[in-house]
């Protein structure tokens, strides 16, 4: 939406003198000389009055900028108003351009931004000078730049900023004398002027001016607004404006805020308090959250879940989680969750370029130390996961050690790391494990094990040598993993971008390998792959994978939602559930249940926003299984919830003029994911529903913000959506009967632009436009095989 148009009598500085515009006290301010050493063109020092504010003195700066000239064509190095950066200077008799890299820039480091890139903010800025010259004096100089930063979810979301200086050499005058020094500092305390500036602008955070105490703010919630239901946009915008009130609170507030909440305000503070990320917040946070308390553990989840997801963790937050994990702890579901989150903590900032820094390379040796002493599997597996998150390159000779381990819990985990690598992490070595994994040349793997080595296969350049012995295992694995591996190849065929697929066609075109009895399998596995919506920006999609025993039950699903924008991915979600040991329990005749030694378990893995989550086992053994069987309800089971600060980003952009700009995206995520199981033991069947409910809700707000001036372009975008993941299994029927839906109901998307331009006097003008569209709902296609299955058992029920 344009909000830029307007007619001229909407100009707010039309026939606004210069004097009234700024003040008198600034004018007296800008009025003062400013001294600078100019040689052979380049500043080399600057120097004003210490009375002269931040504002005058960038402003001067902005100036004195444009005094920076070359008159030979080629690149160099310059340092002014906007840092040390990057300028190219081509000439043309007199006139010469000077063109600046803007990106180049190296200046004090401020603001923020997302780990990941998909979560990020796009800046593409441009500057150019253009001078004109006569006899080697500057005639005029004119400078265009143009700032344009969007989301790169959205572009839509975001703003144009537009700045332009103009010098105009008008005439000379002779000064009556000169002033003169034994010394520099004498020379300019003589002038009045004694202070020594850098060329460099300062960047600063525009605070509100008047705040809200956080206290008043919780205290003056409409009662309507429920605090405990996340999926509402109303909750959300109110976790948004909470944090912002949050990051401007001291230590004690927000501690006595912790201490007195009621119990349906506790999680919210504490995902608000976690999101706000600043040193008042993580201190208060340390001093309230007792580790070692058996009655805070659903607050230790809430606070350790909302560290996982934070978009940009800082060091001090590491600090507090190594710090706890060195301490006595509450419970084993709390220590594996610190161990998780540390490890996604670990790798967002080795994403960010931290991964140097000692509070990381302190908590990479913890976990690597601690994984190397440990004995129990489950401490093994505990910090492999951790490794998981980390995503550290130089973890993965220590992962393949662990890919043979006679646990197969283990070497599964480990081989899940691996496929979380980017293909240049990849070695041959790594490869050569995974086919051995496959092929089982050395050790003996289950199948969900073997289906996951060949997935890094598939997903990392495979040769044609590789793809023909993997075609050529279909006839010695049993139907289910040959018709899992066939299905995979043939998603495969339908994606032309995947790294395998002209490969896979090369190889199907050997008739030792292409025919009627290899390719012929029959089962209910299955591999489909989907997009949820694609547009200008992104595309969002959906892999669904199925691996069945013989006997026909479930051994492993993997339903996955990624996010792509450019060339960026994020892994959204990933729900995972793995059950071993039931065929026994269902076919009790079949020679692969008598070979099933497995104790009878089912569980889940959970992956949100590239964080994996600690598994949830559903039971272990046939004592637990019965237990639950009987203890089942239709009441919905909650699997996570809470209020997420997906999208925050604060940048300081300084103007060519002086002047700065800043720039706040943030974009909160309240997220209630739970599911519900109804299970008939007389009718043998059970219906899963796991349900998928979210508002989010992104704010952009960019401006200009001056003593006397106030300029800026401020966006809203807010959505309500629900997704269903259905599976309706029929155990009577010979082969076990299942049917996968997803549901995604129709939903509201709103947006709305705000401009405004003000001045000190109160001149303003404000233009707003809002556009609202229904997203329509579907249920999303996954494989004919399953939609015929679906007609089959779902006409059966009615």
């Amino acid at each position: 939406m344009n909000v830029s148009e307007r007619k001229e009598k909407q100009n707010i500085f039309k026939n606004v003198q210069l004097e009234a515009l700024l003040g008198p006290t600034t004018m007296v301010a800008l009025k003062k000389p400013i001294i600078f050493h100019w040689n052979s063109g380049k500043i080399e020092a600057l120097y004003g009055s210490e009375e002269e504010g931040g504002l005058i003195l960038n402003l001067k700066r902005g100036l004195v900028s444009l005094f920076q000239l070359q008159l030979n064509s080629g690149t160099i190095t310059e340092v002014d108003v906007s840092g040390n950066c990057r300028v190219t200077y081509e000439t043309d008799n007199n006139q010469v351009t000077k063109t600046k890299d803007l990106h180049s820039c190296e200046r004090p480091e401020f603001g923020f931004g997302a780990s990941n890139k998909v979560l990020g903010v796009q800046w593409q800025p441009t500057c150019k000078c253009l001078y004109s010259l006569e006899d080697g004096v500057i005639k005029t100089a004119v400078t265009e730049e143009s700032h344009v930063v969007n989301l790169n979810l959205q572009s839509t979301i975001g703003a144009k900023i537009s700045s332009r200086q103009q010098l105009r050499y008008l005439t000379s005058e002779l000064r009556p004398k000169e002033f003169y020094g034994k010394s520099l500092q004498e020379a300019l305390r003589n002038l009045g002027i004694y202070t020594h500036f850098s060329m460099t602008g300062v960047l600063e955070k525009v605070s509100c001016k008047e705040c809200t105490l956080a206290s008043d703010y919780l205290k003056s919630l409409n009662k309507k607004t429920d605090l405990q239901d996340l999926s509402k946009v109303s909750t959300t915008k109110t976790f948004l404006a909470f944090v912002q009130l949050l990051r401007e609170t001291k230590k004690i507030d927000i501690l006595n805020l912790l201490k007195k909440a009621a119990d349906n305000e506790i999680s919210f503070l504490i995902d608000s308090v976690t999101a706000a990320q600043t040193e008042s917040s993580l201190s208060a946070l340390w001093e309230y959250l007792d580790f070692s308390e058996e009655t805070q553990v659903s607050q230790l989840q809430t606070f350790l879940y909302a560290a996982a997801f934070s978009s940009h963790p800082s060091k001090e937050l590491l600090h507090t989680l190594l710090a706890k994990l060195q301490g006595k702890i509450a419970s084993r579901e709390i220590r594996e969750t610190t161990v998780s989150v540390i490890g996604a903590v670990i790798g967002k900032m080795c994403q960010r370029g931290l991964c140097k820094l000692q509070e990381v390379e302190l908590a990479k040796k913890v976990i690597l130390d601690r994984l190397n002493v440990a004995k129990e599997e489950a401490d093994v597996k505990m910090y492999l996961l951790a490794l998981k998150n980390a995503l550290l390159p130089e973890t993965i000779p220590l992962l393949l050690q662990y890919t043979e381990w006679q646990a197969s819990s283990v070497a599964a985990i480990a081989v899940t790391v691996l496929q979380r690598f980017p293909s240049v992490y990849i070695t041959q070595e790594v490869k050569k494990q995974m086919n051995r994994i496959f092929h089982q040349s050395r050790n003996h793997y289950g199948n969900t094990v073997r289906m996951a080595a060949l997935d890094v296969i598939l997903n990392n350049h495979p040769s044609a040598m590789e793809l023909k012995n993997i075609l050529l295992s279909v006839g010695e694995l049993e139907s289910e993993p040959s018709k899992y591996l066939l299905a995979k190849l043939q998603n495969i065929l339908h994606s032309d971008h995947h790294p395998a697929s002209k490969v896979i066609r090369e190889v199907l075109k050997d008739p030792m390998i292409y025919n009627y009895n290899r390719l012929s399998r029959t089962g209910s596995s299955s591999s489909s792959s989907g997009y949820l919506a694609v547009t200008t920006d992104m595309v969002s999609s959906y892999n669904m994978d199925l691996l069945f025993g013989d006997t026909g039950i479930l051994q492993k699903s993997n339903s996955d939602f990624f996010i792509f924008t450019r060339e960026y991915q994020l892994h959204a979600t990933q729900v995972s559930i793995e059950a071993q040991g039931l065929d026994s329990f269902f076919k009790e005749s079949s020679k692969e249940a008598q070979d099933d030694d497995d104790e009878a378990m089912a569980g889940m893995s959970v992956i949100l926003f590239d964080v994996q989550l600690p598994p949830v086992v559903f039971f272990q053994g046939y004592g637990d299984l019965m237990e639950k069987l009987w203890s089942v309800t239709e009441e919905p089971a909650s699997i996570i919830k809470g209020s997420i600060l997906l999208i925050d980003h604060l940048q300081a952009i300084p103007l060519q003029s002086g002047l700065q700009a800043s720039v706040e995206f943030q974009g909160g995520l309240g997220i209630d994911i739970s599911g519900n199981i109804e299970l008939s033991l007389w009718s043998q069947n059970s219906k899963t529903n796991i349900k998928n409910r979210g508002a989010l809700v992104i704010n952009s707000v960019i401006k200009v913000d001056a003593s006397f001036v106030q300029a800026g372009v401020n966006s809203s975008s807010e959505a309500e959506a629900s997704l269903d993941f259905v599976s309706t299994v029929k155990f009577s029927d010979s082969p076990i009967l299942i049917c996968l839906q997803l549901l995604k109901e129709p939903f509201p998307y709103r947006e709305t632009v705000t401009m405004y331009e003000s001045l000190q006097k109160g001149v303003q003008f404000t233009i707003r436009k809002k556009r609202m569209m229904t997203v329509q709902g579907t249920e999303l296609p996954l494989h004919r095989a399953n939609s015929e299955m679906c007609k089959e058992l779902l006409s059966k029920q009615s």
